[in-house]
């Protein structure tokens, strides 16, 4: 890519760039921070943004990233040419509260630094600072970028950026073409500090410890029942599948299979479903057809999965009877 030596300011990828504050005095702590995004319909797949997470430590100035796109990228295809797109994240201190307008409004201060890794080019990740909005840059080393299916990592460390007060990571494609590019901006913060000793109660009697609070439900997925639907054989039609998340914390992405019975046709029989967070739900639509040899009534097995979860489901397809010619009158 002709990008590889150009700090990403922001008349072409605002979020990547990263403000570092001065910090010197600041403790030695791991921030970590996490958020989710919903699948957008308008942006290419493998640049769409569902989940991150970021991770920095102060002590050694080690920088760690994973996100999640919507497809996987390509990164190394033998079959076809890899994903010309740019993977971006870092950490900045923002002045103005931790969001993207911050980044948009120019909201912080240099020195700056970004992790720049274009999926076609997996041997030139690097990390860069800068002093200014304009060049020179300094390149600080390279960087790693894994690639596992739909999950990208991205790691370096950089010794010199130690004890900054980071308190907002963004993570950012921007897909091929020089289309607009996809954030996700989120806080990050370290451990909680512990809570400090409750006073000891001046009557006597036995202490009672407040209750543990309850642990958020696990993601559970659910298939909407649909009523039977009615075709006349050797037509196409569409059918829709809703996929729901019933639990309380998110699903990973997965996959929707629609399996088909004897005499009946269906494309395409699996679609992926995207993370669902607690209550969100995704629609895959199918098309379905029935032949000469399908019953008078199918059920086609429906089956949903996310990581560990497993659901299933059924679709009635019933053969709609050709209407009766009417006798002609002699």
């Amino acid at each position: 890519m002709s990008r590889t030596h150009r700090f990403l300011v922001p008349a072409v990828l605002i979020a990547v760039v990263m403000a570092l504050a001065l910090a010197a005095s600041a403790s030695a702590e791991v921030r970590v921070g996490e958020a989710e995004r919903p699948a957008d319909p308008t942006v290419p797949a493998e640049a769409d943004i569902v989940h991150a997470t970021a991770s920095y430590d102060s002590a050694t100035g080690a920088m760690n990233f994973v996100l999640t796109t919507l497809k996987e990228p390509r990164a190394e295809d033998e079959e076809e040419e890899p994903s010309q797109v740019l993977v971006a994240a870092g950490f900045f201190t923002a002045t103005n509260g931790c969001s993207l307008g911050s980044l948009l409004n120019s909201e912080y201060t240099f020195p700056a630094v970004q992790i720049l890794a274009p999926y076609a080019e997996p041997e030139n990740a690097k990390i860069q600072t800068a002093e200014g909005p304009k060049p020179p840059f300094i390149e600080d080393g390279p960087a790693t970028r894994t690639v596992a299916g739909m999950t990208t990592t991205l790691a370096g460390t950089v010794p010199a950026l130690a004890n900054q007060g980071f308190n907002c990571a963004v993570v950012s494609v921007l897909p091929s073409n020089h289309e607009e590019p996809v954030y996700l901006v989120f806080p990050i913060a370290g451990p909680t500090p512990p809570a400090p000793p409750a006073e000891t109660p001046k009557t006597p009697g036995p202490a009672q410890a407040a209750p543990a609070p309850s642990a958020p439900a696990p993601a559970a997925l659910s298939i909407a029942k649909s009523k039977p639907l009615k075709l006349k054989p050797g037509k196409w039609a569409q059918v829709k599948i809703k996929v729901t998340n019933t639990g309380g914390t998110s699903s990973d992405p997965g996959s929707l299979r629609v399996r088909g019975a004897k005499g009946v046709t269906v494309k395409p029989e699996t679609q992926r479903l995207p993370l669902l967070t607690p209550g969100g739900s995704w629609t895959v639509t199918a098309k379905v057809q029935l032949t000469k040899e399908a019953k008078a009534k199918s059920t086609l097995g429906l089956t949903a999965t996310a990581g560990g979860l497993v659901v299933k489901g059924s679709l009635v397809l019933k053969a709609a009877k050709p209407a009766k010619r009417a006798k002609r009158a002699r």
